[in-house]
């Protein structure tokens, strides 16, 4: 033992040692260990207006339509170094919305503060929350149009890919505001249609304004805007040219459209009422669909569709005579008094062609014969009949023409009194002369 003490090596470490132990107990002090002294080190701070952050909501079904409070004010405690070192953004208070439905609910805050610090004190410990359901609604898509085409160009109805229809998620008393959905595509001088753009859409409340938490879907569609000549949509007209074959008829007779577009200027478009089809009679032997291309003729663009089908059933021709039908005119002058000579009995007897069904429903009344007597003065003249019949039908025989006398009317004042003789002389100008004996003219056409 004693040589281990006297060795060199062991008595630096003991020195060591010793020189350890005395500084400890100068520097040992009990007071700074105490619980007292460790809470002198800590400060306490106000946090003024921290947000609350709410968190959790089912927002496919649910959308939160107010929070109150929307701040609240903390009272926290730390160290001055843990202090300074948060700032208010560390601060995060909370609301749970994940179990919440509809209506309105008080609910607790969860706190999440910084490092090493405290919640002495939160006001207020509670927030109101309101909740209100999403509903959805479909709309048609509505784009317009703000500028113009260039000079004789019109613009024409957008075309929305892949539908005109989306769908519009609100809250209920929101979607109710909803007055349209769209956008508005700029033209500026263009002549060509302007091809397929990709257009983001928007919900509109009734006075104009964007409705911005709308959820549309989809909410971006294609748009085509087509830039056309002036263009005006009118019936066709059917021209019936020539004569059936011998032995047919008609029975019946159906276009695939009824109207066509018309493109052009705009002054020869206010001129045109209709387009004329001319249809040839003659080459129709058979039954069938027949194609006729439509005229064009300038300053008339374009036609739209450029030929009509027409569905044309042939059947043999069946013969009818009606008799005694009233004979009227037309034309007659001021001052003349027209009389029938030839037939005598005034009326006329009429053979018509057509196909059996339509010969079937024809009734008197339906078939008009008429004398123009237009230009003509006093004298005895042999005038053509004109007989109107309804289309796919044609005199085939019977009366083609009469005999009138035209007169001068005779003044009252010339005619002796008592005298008569002139009572009967003839129906008054436009009239009809029946000399049938039962004293009745029929009345004019």
């Amino acid at each position: 033992m004693d040589k281990w003490l006297n060795h060199p090596t062991a008595a630096k470490l003991v020195a060591l040692a010793l020189g350890i132990l005395m500084w400890a107990v100068v520097h040992f002090d009990p007071a700074e260990s105490s619980p007292n002294n460790v809470a002198s080190l800590l400060e306490t701070r106000v946090i003024d207006a921290v947000n609350i952050q709410p968190y959790g909501l089912d927002e496919r079904n649910y959308v939160l339509l107010g929070m109150e409070p929307k701040t609240v004010k903390l009272k926290v405690r730390g160290t001055r170094s843990d202090l300074l070192a948060a700032a208010t953004k560390d601060y995060r208070i909370q609301v749970d919305l994940r179990t919440v439905g509809e209506g309105k609910h008080t609910l607790n805050l969860d706190e999440n503060l910084p490092r090493g610090i405290q919640l002495v004190e939160m006001t207020p410990a509670t927030v109101t929350v309101e909740i209100e359901a999403l509903q959805i609604k479909e709309f048609e898509v509505d784009i317009r149009t703000e500028g113009n085409p260039a000079k004789g160009y019109k613009v024409g109805t957008p075309i929305i890919k892949p539908s005109n229809r989306v769908h519009v998620t609100l809250p209920k008393n929101e979607l109710a505001k909803v007055e349209r959905v769209g956008a508005t595509i700029s033209i500026d001088g263009d002549k060509q249609t302007l091809k397929s753009q990709s257009v983001k859409l928007a919900v509109y409340d009734n006075k104009g304004n964007i409705i911005e938490n709308a959820i549309i879907d989809p909410a971006v569609v294609e748009v085509e805007v087509p830039i056309t000549n002036p263009f005006k949509t009118v019936p066709l007209q059917f021209k019936l040219m020539g004569h059936m074959p011998t032995g047919l008829s008609i029975a019946s007779f159906k276009a695939d459209v009824e109207q066509v577009t018309v493109y052009g200027p705009q002054e020869a478009l206010d001129k045109i009422e209709f387009i004329e089809v001319d249809v040839q009679l003659d080459d129709l032997k058979n039954s069938g669909k027949v194609s006729i291309p439509l005229k064009i003729v300038a300053p008339i663009i374009e036609i739209s569709p450029k030929q009509i089908d027409i569905n044309i059933e042939v059947l043999l021709s069946g013969t009818r005579s009606l008799e005694g039908l009233p004979i009227t005119w037309s034309g007659l002058g001021d001052g003349l008094t027209v009389k029938i000579i030839d037939p005598s009995t005034g009326k006329a007897d009429i053979t018509i062609k057509g196909a059996p069904a339509i010969l079937d429903r024809l009734k008197p009344g339906d078939v008009g014969v008429v004398v123009d007597l237009s230009g003509r003065g006093p004298g005895t003249y042999t005038v053509p009949l004109v007989v109107n019949l309804e289309r796919f039908m044609e005199q085939a025989g019977g009366t083609s023409s009469v005999t009138v006398e035209i007169t001068a009317d005779v003044p009252a004042s010339a005619v002796p009194e008592g005298d008569g003789a002139g009572a009967g002389a003839g129906a008054g100008a436009g009239g009809v002369v029946d000399d049938s004996g039962d004293g009745q003219a029929p009345p004019p056409q």
